[in-house]
């Protein structure tokens, strides 16, 4: 089996419907996060993202930076970022080494990006409250 393969194993380990989407990659659910897998045509490239976490707009803008920074500095590996589409999404990008194994870092990172996820929205909802007690 090649590495795909093993990857799409260790997915389906701890996400039982994965679902594969012609020319995106495979979409998952963890935690009710969406989740996508973005095959690589090298093999040693890992691509995980969760495309869609909440839409930008319905946040004030300097609160949504300002909780965006905080989580890419806080929260090893996962970048977070703002699409073109306003959409706010999560990425976590990994380079296989030879001795690594698939089934340690894919539960790895697919954990990472549920609690980045997480920790995103915890440091939105703080900083709502925080202006409704102003």
């Amino acid at each position: 089996m090649d590495i795909q393969g093993y990857i799409i194993m260790e997915i389906r380990k701890i996400c039982k419907d994965v679902e594969f989407l012609p020319i995106l990659g495979y979409h998952f659910m963890y935690h009710g996060h969406h989740l996508m897998y973005i095959p690589d045509k090298g093999e040693d490239l890992l691509r995980f993202c969760v495309p869609h976490l909440l839409k930008a707009g319905g946040y004030d803008k300097s609160k949504l930076v300002k909780a965006i920074n905080e989580t890419n500095r806080e929260v090893k590996y996962v970048k977070v970022i703002v699409l073109d589409n306003g959409s706010v999404s999560l990425n976590y990008d990994h380079k296989m080494a030879k001795q690594e194994k698939v089934h340690e870092i894919v539960p790895h990172i697919i954990r990472a990006l549920d609690f980045a996820s997480d920790y995103l929205m915890n440091k939105l909802k703080a900083a709502n409250v925080s202006e409704q007690l102003k």
